[in-house]
Parts: structure tokens; C-alpha cells; sequence
């Protein structure tokens, strides 16, 4: 195994653990994606660190009202690689105050403001804001039935992107149109094809790369959970060579494999580890990110992935709650 995939990997793993120390009454779920955060940035989790700032969240959860649950730990998470934890909660604040007046308060709005913080000064808030709301009413425009609360994080981070407004929305509803083709799951291929709008070339020059990585994958007896499609498309546009983004894929999901949460130790499936290996290969290819990153279409689409996982996951939270609160008739 590839020196630096391994060292990777065994960070990843590292900081699992101790993610979950300190998170231990948060979501199993919760964990990979937490601690996928600080992988990506190189950084090894500090346990004092994420107990303060867990501490600063806690403290301040009533100005943001949805602090809680599963944007609790990633938010933590996030101020721990910050030079100055208690600066940085006051501009997701702020930010958070500009986002509510364009897609109301929610979870999604909240995690919006949390994860985009990174990227947005303080002058430009406003505008990136009010760019994302145009680019939601535009996928909604397009696909009213299929464009939901969630959607609102993507069109956030596609607010970054250089490209303009219709050149994005061409992009994407030609990808979509050919993903059709291939895949059955409508809100998955519109998150894959908004994702795919973020890359450079042509919708079908990029469908094909990815529908030919999924292939490559599902040849070698990985088949890709449609439900994490968003994070393929996302590992797709990272390089041209697809024989190499598979066999990355393929290394760290046979590491995985023997850790414990995986294969024969239980925990996750296999196709939640094979997501969590696309996730690891992003990394593998961002290390370099940072908060001053510039937000280029590698690093968005790192972001979105990230976030989509999150998303899946609280949509999924609100349905369970939504269905425990119904009551049956004797």
C-alpha cells in the first residue's frame, strides 16, 4: 500500500477514535464524516481541543437554535482547526443572520452558514448569499418536485463557482437529462448533476467519466450505492484517469475492510465503506485545502460531497422523528 495512502488512512482511523470520545452520545454515523473533516486538513484531533470547543457550541446553541444533534459535532469540529474557536462561531453567527432572511431557518440553513463560513468574507456575504437563493430558485424553477430544503446547501457552494448563473444551470440540466440514461434515482442524479456542473468540460465528457468509474468499480465487485452517488461524482472530476481514481478507491476500501466498524468487525456495510473510501481518496487529493483556500472546483466539490453526506444524514433524522411523532389509532 502506497505510503501516503496509508498514512491516510490510519489517521482517518485515529481520529475516528477519538472523535468518538468526545462525541460518544452523538450518532455513529456522525463519526466517519467528523472525522473525515480533520483528515482532510492534515490535522491529527486534538481531544482537549474539540472538549472546548463542543463547549463553545454548547454555550452559544440558543443564538442558533438549530445547534444540535448531528451540526453540533462537524461545527466542533470545525472551530477546533481554528486559531481562534470563539471568532470564528461569530461569523458563522453573522453569516447564518444573512442566510435565514434567504432560505428561512432550518437545519440546512444553519449547516449552510457552518460549512460556507470558510469561504466567504465578511463583505461578501450578502452577495454569495443572495447568489446561492438565485441558484435555488432556479433549480426549483427546473425541477419543482425534485428541488427540497437540502438542495439550499448545494446552491450555497455553487454560489462560489466562477462560472455564470446559466452556464451552471445548462450544465447541470444536461448532465441530469443524461444521467437519466443510466441511473433511476431522480433526487440522486440532480445532487450528482449539480455537482458535475461544478467541473470543467462538457456534461457528457463528464457523465461519461463518472458512469465509467462506477462501472470500473462495480467490475471489480465494489458496487456504489446510488444513495452516495453525489460523492462518486465528486471523486470523478478530480482526475482523468479513472483506472487510478479506482484502484485509489480500492486500496482504502481493502484497508478499511480489516479495521474494526468494517467488513468482519461489523459496524458499517459495504457500501457505506466503499463511501467512505471515495471520501478518503477527496483527501487524498485536497490535503491542501485550508480556510484560505480559493474555492476552485476541486475544493467545492470536496465541500459539497462532504456536505451532501450530512445532508442525507439529518433529512434522514427528520423523517424518523416526523414518523415517531404520528400516532396510530387503537
Amino acid at each position: 500500500m502506497e505510503e501516503r495512502i496509508t498514512a491516510l488512512c490510519q489517521r482517518f482511523m485515529e481520529n475516528g477514535k477519538t472523535v468518538k470520545k468526545v462525541f460518544w452520545s452523538e450518532s455513529s454515523e456522525m463519526v466517519p464524516i467528523a472525522s473525515n473533516a480533520l483528515t482532510a486538513q492534515g490535522v491529527t484531533a486534538d481531544e482537549a481541543r474539540l472538549k472546548e470547543c463542543i463547549k463553545i457550541v454548547r454555550k452559544n446553541a440558543g443564538s442558533l437554535s438549530f445547534l444540535n444533534g448531528l451540526v453540533a459535532a462537524p461545527f466542533a469540529v470545525s472551530l477546533s482547526m481554528k486559531d481562534d474557536p470563539e471568532a470564528s462561531f461569530e461569523k458563522v453567527e453573522r453569516l447564518y443572520s444573512v442566510i435565514k432572511k434567504q432560505f428561512g431557518r432550518s437545519d440546512f440553513s444553519a449547516l449552510l452558514a457552518i460549512q460556507l463560513s470558510d469561504f466567504v468574507s465578511e463583505e461578501s456575504m450578502e452577495s454569495v448569499v443572495g447568489r446561492g437563493r438565485e441558484l435555488y430558485r432556479l433549480m426549483k424553477e427546473k425541477h419543482p418536485f425534485l428541488t427540497s430544503e437540502n438542495d439550499s446547501v448545494l446552491a450555497g457552494f455553487l454560489a462560489l463557482s466562477e462560472k455564470s448563473n446559466a452556464a451552471l444551470m445548462d450544465d447541470m440540466e444536461a448532465c441530469y437529462e443524461l444521467l437519466k440514461n443510466s441511473f433511476s434515482d431522480k433526487d440522486s442524479i440532480q445532487t450528482v448533476s449539480h455537482i458535475l456542473s461544478i467541473g470543467a468540460g462538457s456534461a457528457r465528457e463528464k457523465v461519461d467519466h463518472m458512469i465509467e468509474l462506477y462501472d470500473g468499480l462495480k467490475e471489480a465487485g465494489r458496487k456504489f450505492g446510488t444513495d452516495y452517488l453525489a460523492i462518486l461524482a465528486a471523486v470523478s472530476i478530480l482526475d482523468d484517469n479513472n483506472e487510478k481514481l479506482r484502484d485509489t478507491i480500492l486500496e482504502i476500501d481493502g484497508f478499511l475492510e480489516t479495521q474494526k466498524g468494517y467488513g468482519f468487525w461489523g459496524g458499517f456495510d459495504k457500501k457505506i465503506r466503499l463511501m467512505h473510501a471515495a471520501m478518503l481518496t477527496i483527501d487524498l487529493y485536497n490535503t491542501a485545502i485550508n480556510s484560505q483556500a480559493s474555492a476552485n472546483a476541486y475544493s467545492l466539490a470536496m465541500i459539497a460531497a462532504q456536505q451532501t453526506a450530512i445532508c442525507c444524514m439529518i433529512a434522514a433524522m427528520i423523517i424518523i422523528a416526523s414518523a415517531a411523532a404520528v400516532t396510530t389509532p387503537d
